[in-house]
C-alpha cells in the first residue's frame, strides 16, 4: 500500500468523502484527489489527516506501525485493511500517536467553543501520546512563573478539555468576561471556588460561577534545547 492508497484508505474508514476531508484539513478538494492518486509521496498536511482520520500519523507517513484505526489490530496487514475499508464495517476508535502543541491564542479561541470540533489552526510542534487523555487532548507551553515550582515556564503541560476540574486539580480557565486564560490550581471551599499560584509571589484569586474550565492538566513534559 502507497501513501496515496493509505490516504484513501484511512479516508473511507472516517466516512469522509474527499470535499469533506479536504475542508477538515484546510486543502482544496483536488489537493485530496492529486494525494490520493500517489503524486505526492508525502505532505505537510499528513499529521492532521491522520489525526482527522483517526489513524497513526507514522503509519500514514510511512506505512510502519500500527494503522491504529478502530477494530484493527496490531500488525494488521495492508491487505486486511483493504479488505475491511472496501467491505467491512469498522467501529472508529481515536487513538492519537502524536499530540499538538498549541498557542495560548489558539487554545482561547478553541475553549470559547468547547462544544465544535477540535481542528487547531496552528500547531506550534507535536508530542508524544499523553495517557487517558481524549481525542480533544493538546498541549501548551507554561507562560509564566506563576505556577512554581511545581511547573517551569516554559514547560509543557497537556490537558484534556472534556475531564472536569475538581478540587486541587491544576487547570486552565478562562474568567468571566475575559479572552485570555489562566494557569493555576483549583480550590474548593465549601461554596467558594479559588485559582491559587504556587508561587507564592502572586495573589490567590477568587472566581464566580462565571468562571469555566478549558482543560485539566494530566500531564507534563520538559524539553531540553538540543543546539
Amino acid at each position: 500500500m502507497n501513501f496515496g492508497e493509505r490516504i484513501s484508505a484511512a479516508r473511507k474508514n472516517a466516512k469522509f468523502t474527499q470535499k469533506e476531508l479536504a475542508d477538515r484539513v484546510g486543502i482544496s478538494q483536488t489537493a485530496v484527489h492529486k494525494l490520493e492518486k500517489n503524486r505526492s509521496k508525502s505532505s505537510r498536511r499528513t499529521v492532521t489527516i491522520a489525526l482527522v482520520c483517526g489513524v497513526d500519523p507514522i503509519w500514514l507517513e510511512t506505512g510502519r506501525g500500527e494503522v491504529t484505526l478502530g477494530g484493527a489490530r496490531p500488525g494488521m496487514s495492508a491487505e486486511e485493511l483493504n479488505h475491511a475499508v472496501e467491505g467491512g464495517e469498522l467501529r472508529r476508535t481515536p487513538l492519537f500517536a502524536r499530540l499538538p502543541r498549541i498557542s495560548w491564542e489558539e487554545a482561547a479561541r478553541l475553549c470559547a467553543d468547547p462544544a465544535g470540533s477540535f481542528y487547531p489552526a496552528s500547531v506550534e510542534t507535536w508530542l508524544p501520546i499523553a495517557p487517558k487523555t481524549s481525542d480533544k487532548a493538546f498541549a501548551l507551553a507554561v507562560p509564566d512563573d506563576s505556577m512554581e515550582p511545581e511547573f517551569s515556564e516554559g514547560e509543557v503541560i497537556v490537558l484534556d478539555p472534556l475531564q472536569k476540574g475538581k478540587h486541587n486539580h491544576f487547570i486552565v480557565a478562562r474568567m468571566a468576561g475575559e479572552g485570555s486564560l489562566t494557569f493555576k490550581q483549583l480550590m474548593v471551599v465549601g461554596n467558594k471556588k479559588f485559582l491559587k499560584p504556587l508561587n507564592q509571589r502572586y495573589p490567590l484569586l477568587e472566581v464566580d460561577e462565571g468562571m469555566s474550565v478549558c482543560g485539566v492538566v494530566v500531564a507534563k513534559f520538559k524539553e531540553y534545547p538540543s543546539k
